[in-house]
């Protein structure tokens, strides 16, 4: 399907926001009345707010190899999205700043840690309500702990991660700056990891479902989705995989997407473009586990706008390495769910619609206000191919591929089946990404370097590994995971210039083993309070 040049304005998103009743409640926050949490409902009100409302979403596909750049000359675009995208330590404050990042996460761990000495102070978890309550704070200052590491610090590794600066694990109410106004120090990724796992295995026992909308809280299946990325990332393939068998269970391909579903809604306008990506975010789907909104212009961003095109997932970038390239399921023809295509004047992208852009007037006569963006962070989809790394890594290969060829059917129409030795012979047949002599070639395929054990290149375990990296990337498009694949698998990636005759026409610049730029920077204003900052190299800032 195309879409062509959706402009919003004031009256086309106040027309979309008539329509965006089941979305109305998600923006509402309830009361902070941190100090009097004396009944069971304030302290689950409380944890309401202890939900990141600034996303990482559109920094992490800047970031990531998933965007290509068009050129300065672009004017769709502006300094801070050049700074993101060519992972310049970020001065500005925007809505996705790294700067808000931070202050909300920080914010947010601290209101979790409230709840849960206000739940001590009614005599404990004494309650079912009380319980869940419990069980939620412990998961949301792990998450939000989990988001602000692997954000600004380098990506966890049993081999480095006990001297890597982490971040600082609070786990009771504290003001994060002293009398002097510093702020607390950082501790170390590996400490950070331990205080995670600590709350997750403390936190799900106690999760029972007491929500009125359990697909915006941590309820029980997104505390499975949670663990299996996060001990996936903590190098713990037997934990990952328990928890994916928790969730998934024994047909896990009922539970995902229904594409064909999303590919027959019709799209001409601005307000079908906005429904599709509702019903992508629609908590009555299976398939999608918990739904976050954020004020954010990711949703502008990484849809079908005419905005942040400067930084664009491009139709040769999707035609090379993404969703409509040639791959183990195929070619674009056995796409079930066809991304939106354009490519006029200063825009050329081919996106699918995750994230709706949404509008909040705060003065609906002068037409100000804030966007927001709705996100589905955990799905079905993406623990499926998380169990299957799992497996991979525990060489496990054809339970892998039984997940992996669940998850390709699902999303694409093939009568192709993945055994180990097809994908072998597959990746072993295409070539690495820019194993030219001018670093341009295009592949799916990339160098990859982790910190933790794999076979050689050209292995079954590496080709598997090239496969399910490749499917997650497709699953997760849009939403901020590829990064962290990156970081985590140490993929070299460049900065690419996009030509006029829209393919690559030179590199800017590289992100190279173990560089530096890996971790975003510490926010200016926190650096000012004491803390210490992430290192970089020569003229790097």
């Amino acid at each position: 399907m195309k879409l062509k040049n959706i402009i919003y304005t004031g009256t086309v998103v106040a027309t979309l926001l008539a329509s965006m009743t089941s979305c109305s409640d998600f923006l509402d926050k309830m009361p902070d009345n941190r100090t009097q949490m004396d009944t069971d409902s304030k302290v689950a009100g409380l944890l309401t707010t202890a939900y990141n409302t600034n996303s990482n979403l559109l920094q992490n596909e800047l970031m990531s190899d998933n965007m290509d750049y068009m050129g300065p000359q672009n004017s769709l675009g502006d300094r801070e999205g050049d700074l993101m995208y060519f992972w310049k330590d970020d001065k500005e404050n925007g809505n996705d700043s790294p700067e808000n990042l931070w202050m909300n996460l920080n914010e947010c761990v601290g209101k979790a840690n409230q709840a849960l000495a206000s739940i001590d102070e009614l005599g404990g978890a004494t309650t079912e309500s009380l319980r869940n309550s419990k069980g939620e704070a412990l998961l949301l200052r792990a998450y939000n702990n989990f988001l602000l590491t692997n954000e600004f610090c380098m990506a966890y590794n049993s081999k480095t991660s006990d001297k890597d600066m982490g971040v600082y694990y609070s786990k009771q109410v504290e003001t994060m700056v002293d009398k002097d106004g510093h702020q607390k120090q950082r501790g170390i990724v590996a400490e950070d990891y331990a205080n995670m796992e600590a709350d997750i295995e403390a936190g799900i026992p106690l999760i029972n479902d007491s929500y009125t909308v359990p697909k915006y809280h941590f309820n029980k299946q997104a505390a499975y989705a949670f663990a299996v990325r996060f001990y996936l990332y903590y190098e713990k393939w037997d934990k990952a995989k328990k928890y994916a068998d928790l969730l998934l269970g024994s047909n896990p391909g009922a539970s995902l997407r229904d594409y064909a579903e999303l590919e027959a809604m019709p799209l001409s306008t601005s307000d079908q473009a906005v429904k599709i990506g509702e019903a992508y975010c629609s908590a009555e789907k299976e398939c999608n586990l918990l739904i976050q909104t954020s004020t954010s212009n990711a949703g502008l961003a990484l849809g079908p706008w005419r905005y942040y095109r400067r930084y664009a997932h491009t139709n040769y970038l999707a035609d090379t390495e993404g969703l409509t390239s040639n791959n183990v399921w195929g070619n674009k023809n056995n796409v079930i769910w066809n991304p939106f295509t354009n490519n006029q004047g200063e825009s050329d992208y081919s996106v699918v619609m995750k994230i709706p852009f949404e509008f909040e007037y705060t003065d609906q006569v002068k037409g100000i206000g804030y966007r927001h963006a709705l996100n589905v962070s955990f799905t079905m989809g993406e623990a499926l191919l998380n169990r299957a790394e799992a497996e991979i890594m525990l060489k496990d290969y054809d339970a892998a591929c039984t997940d992996m060829n669940t998850w390709m059917h699902n999303y694409f129409k093939t009568d192709s089946t993945l055994t180990p030795e097809s994908v072998q012979q597959y990746f072993k047949s295409i070539p690495y990404a820019y194993s030219d002599a001018d670093k341009m070639t295009a592949s799916p395929k990339k160098h990859l370097h982790p910190h933790f054990d794999i076979d050689a290149e050209g292995s079954v375990q590496e080709s598997m590994l090239q496969c399910v990296l490749d499917l997650r990337r497709i699953e997760t498009l849009h939403q901020g995971l590829r990064w962290f694949d990156i970081k985590r698998y140490n993929i070299e990636i460049p900065r690419r210039q996009i030509g006029a005759d829209g393919t690559p026409e030179k590199n800017l610049d590289w992100l190279v083993q173990d560089d530096p730029r890996m971790a975003v920077q510490i926010p200016l204003s926190i650096v000012s309070a004491g803390v210490p900052k992430n290192p970089r190299n020569g003229n790097d800032d």
